[in-house]
């Protein structure tokens, strides 16, 4: 029966966690009824909750709780001084406090916490409320934690259709993509917003290098003389170069002309 018991409380945790954002440490909030209960029948309830939630667990009470508490009068002092063993989560209302009942639903607006009642009428408002677990003592003595009820899996499902939900990005994308695929015809709108594209130059990679042209004004073929340009030849109107080989002298060949040159003019001087 524990194995079953430990399933059916990791199932429904599992269901608060995934679909409300609950997290461990679990803040299970306890009221005056609940405590009283169990210290009837001598509930060591930290080390009970430990032991059912399998996972860290913070009981929690608020000052609202052990004040309405106190006012119960000597039958209830066992069952406060239990209650102020118990971190004291603030709730806002130590100017006015309210009754037990009130501080716990203002508290389950605005955070997460497993309610631990024993109260008929806050355990309908609990279950009418989604995204609050209800943990109560069945027959005053089993720790029990009740099953998510219809509208908080409605609540659940709800959150689960907006959270899968598509994006008006994505939306903007499928479409131009079944547009292109041709499976939708295209807006009149997108059509005028569509630039017509013209006709794409050339690769120039794949083209030839354009040769360059020169205007002659004489048809005539030039000559080329030595110590000149080289020659040019007209051909139908383009100007053709004819490329001189040119012929690299040794060294030694270079400083004898030289040295004949300088010789020869020597000579020339002295006949003068």
């Amino acid at each position: 029966m524990k194995i079953t018991k430990h399933k059916k409380t990791r199932k429904y945790m599992s269901f608060y966690i995934n679909n409300f954002g609950f997290r461990e440490p679990l803040l299970i909030l306890i009221d005056g009824s609940f405590c009283h209960a169990a210290y009837k029948v001598r509930l060591q309830i930290e080390e009970q909750l430990k032991k059912y939630f399998q996972c860290e667990v913070k009981p929690i009470v608020t000052a609202c709780i052990i004040t309405e508490t106190d006012k119960l009068g000597p039958a209830f002092i066992g069952t406060s001084q239990l209650l102020k063993k118990f971190l004291v989560h603030r709730c806002g209302h130590e100017k006015r406090p309210l009754d037990g009942s009130a501080c716990i639903k203002s508290m389950t607006k605005s955070c997460h916490y497993i309610v631990a009642t024993q109260d008929r009428a806050l355990q309908e408002w609990v279950r009418s409320h989604p995204g609050i677990p209800l943990f109560y003592l069945h027959n005053a003595s089993v720790p029990t934690l009740v099953q998510p009820s219809e509208v908080h899996r409605q609540a659940a499902e709800e959150g689960q259709k907006n959270r899968v939900g598509i994006r008006e990005l994505d939306q903007k994308t499928i479409q131009a993509l079944k547009v292109k695929e041709g499976l939708i015809a295209p807006d009149s709108d997108d059509r005028k917003k569509r630039k017509k594209k013209g006709p794409k130059n050339p690769n120039p990679l794949s083209c030839k290098k354009s040769k360059k042209k020169k205007n002659v004004s004489d048809g005539k073929e030039g000559t080329s003389l030595e110590g000149t340009a080289p020659a040019t030849v007209v051909e139908g109107g383009v100007v053709k170069k004819k490329s001189r080989k040119r012929i690299k002298l040794p060294k030694h060949v270079i400083e004898h002309l030289k040295a004949s040159s300088s010789n020869g003019s020597a000579k020339c001087n002295v006949s003068n």
